[in-house]
């Protein structure tokens, strides 16, 4: 991930799950080419649905603004669940 600064654009546009390449670079005023690039280089995540079609979620879209703090596993792994105890609804069907 790139360590120089960038400034944060402005965050007033349209709120949708997926962006395409194209909406990304006028929301971050780079090119699309700068988009792909930022994707290949694995400082924006997106979805590859075809051999040049990419789907970039809001929340990565958030992140690579930095407007979005990056988004962590947050689950305790020792956790154990009980259906029979934790919740009456879950009993039911146990």
């Amino acid at each position: 991930m790139s360590t120089e600064a960038r400034s944060v654009p402005s965050l007033d546009f349209e709120r949708k799950p997926f962006y395409s390449t194209v909406d990304v670079a006028k929301i971050a005023g780079i090119s699309d080419t700068t988009v792909l690039a930022r994707i290949h280089s694995g400082e924006l995540f997106a979805i590859q649905l075809g051999p040049r079609l990419y789907r970039i979620p809001l929340g990565a879209l958030l992140q690579f603004l930095g407007g979005a703090p990056s988004i962590r596993k947050s689950a305790d792994r020792r956790a154990k669940v009980n259906a029979k105890t934790d919740d009456p609804r879950d009993a039911a069907e146990h």
